[in-house]
């Protein structure tokens, strides 16, 4: 299994959302549905969720992992590239699209009859 070790990283970003509920300030932590801390004010519910943060991830180890592994992740390549002038020089070819062009009231292109 290909782990890769937060603690090379040095950070961990969460995401906080506060909300004001009447008089009080309602912070929790979008990745941690168990963190919230109300307070009365907005500075005191940011300081609040931080602390409860530290604590409850206090000898915590994070790791994350790909999804999809890299080597399975390859450039798509468009499935038509290999018909691309399978009919130039083709009389046969020219001779129908000229018969659409005609039919569909469209002008002859250079390229093609």
């Amino acid at each position: 299994m290909n782990l890769l070790d937060s603690r090379s990283t040095n950070s961990l970003n969460l995401h906080i959302l506060l909300k004001s509920v009447g008089e009080q300030f309602v912070a929790s932590v979008a990745e941690l549905n168990d963190c919230q801390v109300t307070a009365p004010t907005r500075e005191a519910a940011i300081e609040a969720i931080q602390e409860l943060v530290t604590a409850h991830l206090a000898g915590t180890e994070v790791l994350s992992f790909p999804v999809i592994p890299e080597e399975s992740i390859t450039e798509q390549e468009n499935p038509w590239t290999e018909f691309i002038g399978m009919y130039k020089g083709d009389p046969d070819f020219a001779e129908i699209m000229t018969e659409m062009r005609a039919e569909r009231g469209l002008e002859a292109h250079p390229s093609i009859g």
